[in-house]
């Protein structure tokens, strides 16, 4: 809008008239919309949400019926088909898209990054694991026609798409590989592969659309907003919606019983990650606020001792990064929660938990730690990333809510949890007998 403004085609009396509307404000309205909004959750990232809320739907409709008639201010969402001007074009394609029948919708992706996608999207190329399990959980898997080369390695967690073409590595995409698939569209990590080394070399009718698809540190409505946008975008509404009800169910029923917990009652946690320095004796990999682990140990009541006490990450705001072990004993935690990630842990494939059971070992090994509380009343637990992080992080928030309380979270069962979340995928996999997802000294028998 090179004017500063949105013009806006006049629904009554006068239609046809141009409504000429400046930007200061439309960014006033936007603003005091998005602040109603935050109020009641998230905001679905989806040209012609008119409305900022978190669905598309027909109060939409007609809300953008009051703009066109200009008793609603406009918001940044309102132009459905992103051409300048709102008028009944806009209604007919918010309708399409209510119906599933839209030949396109234009996004807002997890990079900021304004897309418009082809509808049906019917051929994709997947980078992401994360994105690849939703894409599962909504039935869209056959819809994918490339993945990247780490796939193969997991045919128990991805049984269908670890059978499907290479199109190489995330760090260096065969773009060769990935225009033989004839894709409609990518889907990547917002900072993997780099945009230098896909998005330049693709001709412009591949649309590349940036998904952060594991739990965030930010809170659940990343999720909640990205599973139901990708319901959207795959005709997968109500498989969408089966899977955000397990979601906030698993959830509000770990927040309703912390709500009880008074702040200075609460366990005290030393969250770290597989150590990446060269002294792990001495320096562990403490993760702190922003990161969604950290976010994880906090819906479950639990207190992360190192938050606010190290780096941002590669100048961002996810504290990651190095800590002496003589701060951590100084600290004396109850409860000492490590995330495994990196070579061979794959929780899915491998068939014992030794490579879990080691990493608790190391820990307990520390100098100095057979005096921590956590080390002493068995208090070590191990979770990997691939279960954690991923969209099925409720299940992991409620191991963690009976590991920080036993007694009060005494009848729940985070295994069957994470067995409804397998089941949703459409796996034919129990969690109870296969796969190596946690770690637990003292309740291992128990789970």
């Amino acid at each position: 809008m090179p004017d500063g403004s949105l013009r806006l085609q006049d629904g009554g009396r006068g239609r046809g008239k141009m409504v000429m509307i400046p930007l200061k404000a439309l960014m006033l309205a936007f603003a005091l919309l998005m602040l109603s909004a935050s109020g009641n959750g998230y905001v679905l990232h989806i040209f012609g949400n008119a409305n900022l809320d978190d669905d598309i739907n027909d109060q939409d409709l007609a809300y953008l019926e009051r703009i066109i008639e200009g008793t609603e201010e406009p918001t940044w969402l309102s132009d459905a088909d992103n051409n300048g001007e709102i008028d009944e074009s806009d209604i007919s394609l918010v309708q399409s898209i209510i119906n599933g029948t839209p030949s396109e919708i234009t996004i807002v992706d997890s990079d900021n990054k304004t897309v418009t996608v082809k509808q049906p999207l019917e051929r994709l190329v997947v980078y992401t694991h994360q994105c690849a399990e939703i894409l599962q959980l909504l039935g869209a898997e056959e819809k994918v026609v490339g993945v990247r080369d780490t796939f193969a390695e997991q045919p128990n967690r991805f049984p269908r798409l670890s059978k499907y073409q290479s199109i190489g590595s995330g760090g260096e995409p065969d773009v060769e590989a990935v225009l033989k698939t004839n894709p409609d569209a990518i889907l990547a990590y917002t900072w993997y592969p780099s945009e230098e080394s896909l998005d330049d070399k693709l001709p412009p009718e591949v649309e590349v659309l940036r998904f952060d698809c594991e739990c965030s540190g930010q809170g659940p409505d990343d999720m909640r907003e990205r599973v139901r946008l990708l319901g959207i975008l795959m005709g997968a509404r109500d498989r969408a919606e089966e899977y955000l009800q397990w979601h906030d169910a698993i959830l509000d029923q770990v927040e309703d019983e912390v709500r009880k917990i008074p702040q200075n009652e609460r366990v005290r946690v030393y969250l770290e990650s597989t150590p990446e320095g060269d002294r792990p004796m001495s320096s562990r990999t403490a993760i702190g606020t922003g990161h969604a682990a950290h976010k994880l140990v906090e819906m479950a009541g639990g207190v992360n001792i190192a938050a606010g006490r190290l780096p941002g990450y590669e100048d961002t705001a996810f504290e990651y990064g190095e800590i002496e072990t003589e701060w951590v004993l100084s600290q004396n935690p109850e409860v000492i929660v490590g995330r495994a990630m990196g070579p061979g842990i794959r929780p899915y494939e491998n068939v014992n938990d030794s490579l879990l059971e080691s990493y608790a070992q190391d820990i307990r090994s520390l100098p100095g730690f057979d005096e921590v509380r956590a080390v002493k009343n068995d208090g070590i637990y191990i979770i990997t990333n691939d279960y954690a992080i991923t969209p099925n992080y409720p299940s992991a928030v409620l191991l963690l809510a009976r590991w920080f309380y036993p007694d009060r979270f005494a009848d729940i069962d985070p295994q069957a949890a994470h067995q409804e979340y397998v089941n949703m995928m459409g796996l034919d996999y129990d969690v109870r007998e296969k796969g190596a997802f946690f770690f637990s000294e003292e309740q291992a028998e128990d789970l």
